[in-house]
């Protein structure tokens, strides 16, 4: 069976560092791991790109503009990739 981890984020790459790491920590990783961005800026990319480059397991980082609160959109560009 195949597992894959989809996390939503905007503008908190703190947070985003803290679910990464625990992501890292697991008995089991997920296959995948995709990030979904709603227009975060730089830190978050810096946060998602230190992940990718110590995983394992593929590292997607699907970004919109922010536009808004756009969660949903941003989660089924994510579920799409």
């Amino acid at each position: 069976m195949r597992v894959g981890l989809l996390v939503t984020t905007y503008e908190r790459p703190d947070a985003l560092a803290r679910v990464l790491d625990s992501v890292a920590r697991q008995t089991r990783a997920p296959d995948v791991v995709v990030v979904a961005d709603d227009g975060s800026g730089a830190a978050t990319a810096a946060v998602v790109a230190g992940f990718a480059a110590r995983s394992a397991a593929p590292v997607l980082h699907v970004r919109q503009p922010h536009a808004g609160f756009r969660v949903a959109r941003v989660r089924n560009l994510g579920l799409a990739s």
